[in-house]
């Protein structure tokens, strides 16, 4: 679950569909500037299907009781945390080795970006090891097979998969960014073009729902997204609240416009 603030409260959007707004973008990524995709459709599907395991956390958030609202993605514990995204790739799995290689990957990322060994207990990084363990052996495992297999082999090099992985990593930075609402301006780091270079994207407020987008990597001279959420009004005191309020509350389009500089 993340948190848009607006005037009248506040909008939940859980992670799957903060993660479709990953795949739209995905979809429409590619131009002289920045490489499509490769392979399109795995790439775009892992895009919008990396969030996959928390389809159940979701149907059931938790609250945090420090703000009386649904517990953001970022503060869910260590320990569900790493059974979530066990799942998700677990579950991605059943779309085929590519889209699930990229999955894991993405875990990676994550853990890599924002988990800090050395403050955790001994127990929690202990768990986290295993499960990157885990992971790479997975990882090491699809690549392997994939590498093999000659229908898909020559875009399965280790520099493919690396490409992809960041892009997601992107992707997924934007997509987050765009649901919260860009009030100022994002810097997107490391973002990979085409001819192996790296650049910082910047995303800026303009009027309305409009954010601009620079160095442009979509096709379109402009691309409207959207991800939908549901509209809480108040706090609530309780795990049992929360769950009447998100059962009745209306479901809210949170939407933008990506423009060219």
């Amino acid at each position: 679950m993340l948190l848009c603030k607006e005037d009248q409260g506040v909008i939940a959007i859980p992670q799957p569909s903060h993660a479709w707004l990953s795949g739209q973008l995905a979809r429409a990524w590619g131009n002289e500037q920045f490489a499509a995709p490769t392979p399109r459709d795995e790439v775009c599907l892992a895009a919008e299907q990396h969030d996959i395991g928390w389809h159940g956390w979701e149907t059931r958030p938790a609250l945090d009781a420090e703000t009386g609202l649904p517990q953001e993605f970022f503060k869910v514990p260590s320990k569900t945390h790493v059974a979530l995204w066990r799942e998700g790739v677990r579950r991605a799995r059943a779309f085929g080795r590519y889209p699930a290689l990229l999955v894991s990957l993405h875990a990676d990322t994550i853990y890599s970006r924002y988990f800090d060994f050395e403050k955790a207990s001994v127990e929690i990084a202990k768990s986290v090891r295993a499960f990157l363990d885990e992971q790479h052996r997975f990882q090491a495992r699809m690549a392997a097979s994939l590498l093999a297999d000659p229908k898909i082999c020559d875009q399965a090099s280790a520099d493919a998969i690396e490409r992809n992985r960041v892009l997601i990593a992107a992707l997924d930075w934007m997509s987050l960014e765009i649901c919260r609402g860009v009030k100022k301006e994002v810097k997107i780091p490391d973002v990979r073009m085409a001819r192996d270079q790296r650049t910082d994207l910047r995303l800026s407020p303009r009027n309305g729902n409009e954010i601009a987008v620079n160095p442009w990597p979509f096709r379109e001279a402009s691309l409207i997204v959207r991800a939908e959420g549901k509209r809480l009004t108040g706090r609530f005191s309780t795990q049992r609240n929360l769950q009447r309020a998100l059962a009745k509350a209306e479901g809210v389009l949170v939407s933008a416009e990506l423009r060219r500089v």
